[in-house]
């Protein structure tokens, strides 16, 4: 699949770089490539030079060589360009993030933000309909649901006195009531794995947690599954 990608990636690549080589100037000669090396050029010509190098393999070739460089590389699509057009491309790897923002006062939690459902007793709301009713605050925790590709996340937030929250995180395939066995997952913050845990019953807590921004990672033994972007501050 990615290499299907890649090859898809460069040959619209190719292509924008053919359209947009006739509309620049034609090739610089010699002495004015040699002269954007040297730095000579004045500002406009030089831009001028550079948007030319940027889609014309020949003349980017030609620089190479003066200055050095490996000319393979310049064939390639820029590595960055791949990586983003990657990422758009890869529906299929994409996953949607359940978002929770919560803000502590005294023993209440306030939603500040969530794109899951809420569970209300025994009625789940969906995050829109919450904000209408105008409901907003829970006592000592919110249930918070999420539907992803295959499975249903459940996460509880629980306040431990304004200073910490637990959490607990349960998933369950989504068209059945069984659990999903070997789940792992990983608590993040600042992209540091704060612990990370394994779990035959489909449910992990984390106790004592400080206040702050962090992520959960949901995994099975052969996929990302899920993941999760909790807040939680005063």
């Amino acid at each position: 699949m990615s290499e299907k990608i890649e090859r898809l990636i460069r040959t619209v690549y190719n292509r924008w770089k053919k359209n947009r080589l006739k509309e620049t100037d034609a090739h610089p000669d010699e002495e004015t490539l040699a002269c954007f090396l040297d730095g000579c050029l004045s500002e406009q010509e030089n831009e001028r030079l550079k948007a030319h190098l940027a889609v014309c393999n020949d003349c980017s070739q030609a620089c190479a060589l003066n200055l050095g460089a490996e000319t393979a590389e310049l064939k390639e699509v820029p590595g960055d360009l791949l990586d983003k057009a990657k990422g758009i491309l890869s529906l299929k790897n994409r996953l949607s993030v359940l978002e929770i923002f919560l803000r502590v006062k005294e023993n209440i939690l306030e939603i500040i933000k969530v794109n899951g459902d809420i569970l209300l007793g025994q009625e789940l709301v969906p995050a829109t309909l919450l904000r209408s009713r105008d409901i907003k605050d829970f006592k000592d925790e919110v249930i918070i649901l999420k539907d992803f590709q295959d499975i249903r996340v459940e996460v509880k937030i629980e306040n431990k006195g304004g200073r910490y929250f637990n959490v607990l995180l349960q998933a369950r395939h989504k068209f059945t009531p069984h659990v999903l066995k070997d789940l792992r997952v990983t608590l993040i913050k600042d992209d540091l794995e704060l612990e990370s845990y394994l779990s035959e019953t489909g449910a992990i807590s984390f106790e004592h947690v400080l206040l702050g921004k962090y992520r959960l990672e949901i995994t099975s033994l052969e996929n990302r599954l899920a993941s999760v972007v909790l807040d939680v501050k005063v």
